[in-house]
């Protein structure tokens, strides 16, 4: 009995020792030249690249710090990272799991280590249930860790990922305007957090009908923007907003000024059809409706010095008068941001079609 554990105890080692070299061929320069490989394709933007060294850089890391050591969840969630920004999401999702749990074996479940790789797990990963389910977490975590502007980071977070999804609910739009009111009392009012928050409330004020106070908030949005040496999207947007909801709500004068706002700020482009900032969609006439006609109407017109559309010719239609008579009605109650030459607006002509199908 004894002679026989002897021999498999001296067969383990000496298995032990065929293995033992497979396991630790990594070697610390190794793993540091594919980390340094993982870096700069990441930095450079190359998300292929990124994801081959990430894995890469994981393999090696693991057989050097060991499979539940920080580290190594550190590189499992570079791996993820770098996985769905090539587009793996399938792929990426059970490294961003391992790292939840190596996490939570470091640092605790409830630890507020556990909200970032939770928020960007929520973002990356294609399951809308799970991201769901993850910035619920997220947001507990941050709301009990006394902590009030990580807390307003998981609402905006949680906002920006359901919002206009099958969970878009009433609560979902309360989200970010429980976080613009957290920055808003614990950041200076130039904060980019601040004012981007801002923006983002303007829409919930609009779809609530509340005008004034989306009002409020799109015009500070432009105040803090105009200070900058360029133009920012969201000053952009934010004229645009207000070009639309003053056009709606028939105030020609108040959007005018933002149409000339945007003019002065957005080069004009004679190679392509302009986008009007504000538009009315086109009814189906009835009496083509009935038989089920569909038509085309292409339009010539000028964008006066104040963004109105004037002049509007058809240049070529199908389907019969009363698509271009649709056509003409509406693209007179359009707006769009004037040319500018020479720091002054003035009339330049445009183009546009205008499609009418079924489906």
């Amino acid at each position: 009995m004894s002679i026989k554990t002897y021999k498999l105890s001296r067969l383990s080692i000496l298995i032990g020792c065929l293995v033992l070299p497979l396991q630790l061929s990594a070697t610390p320069s190794e793993f540091k030249q594919a980390y340094k490989a993982y870096n700069e394709a990441f930095e450079s933007g190359n998300t292929e690249q990124a994801a081959k060294s990430a894995k890469q850089a994981y393999d090696l890391g693991k057989v050097i710090y060991g499979e539940t050591s920080i580290d190594t969840a550190n590189l499992g969630f570079n791996l993820a990272i770098s996985l769905a920004n090539n587009y793996q999401f399938d792929e990426a999702d059970p490294y961003f799991a391992d790292t939840l749990d190596l996490y939570k074996i470091h640092f605790g479940e409830d630890s507020v280590q556990l909200v970032d790789p939770l928020l960007t797990y929520a973002d990356k990963t294609k399951n809308l249930k799970l991201a769901k389910s993850l910035l619920s977490d997220a947001r507990s975590i941050a709301d009990d860790s006394d902590q009030p502007i990580l807390y307003a980071h998981t609402l905006s977070a949680s906002y920006s990922k359901l919002v206009q999804t099958k969970y878009d609910k009433k609560q979902v739009r309360k989200y970010i305007l429980q976080a613009k009111d957290i920055y808003g009392e614990l950041l200076p009012a130039d904060s980019t957090v601040l004012v981007n928050s801002r923006f983002e409330s303007s829409a919930v004020y609009l779809a609530n009908k509340k005008y004034d106070k989306a009002e409020e908030e799109l015009l500070e949005v432009i105040n803090q923007y105009q200070a900058l040496d360029y133009t920012h999207p969201y000053e952009l947007a934010a004229h645009a907003r207000l070009v639309a909801m003053y056009s709606e709500r028939e105030q020609s004068d108040l959007a005018t000024q933002h149409c000339l706002a945007i003019g002065s700020m957005k080069p004009w482009s004679q190679e392509q059809q302009q986008t009007p900032i504000y538009r009315v969609n086109p009814e189906f006439p009835q009496s083509k409706a009935r038989h089920r006609t569909e038509g085309m109407v292409q339009l010539t017109f000028t964008v006066d010095e104040q963004g109105f559309v004037i002049n509007p010719e058809i240049v070529k239609s199908k389907g019969g008068k009363a698509f271009e008579t649709e056509s003409i009605k509406v693209l007179k109650e359009w707006r769009y941001a004037p040319k500018f030459v020479d720091g002054k607006p003035v009339k330049a002509k445009s183009r546009v079609q205008l499609d009418y199908t079924f489906g």
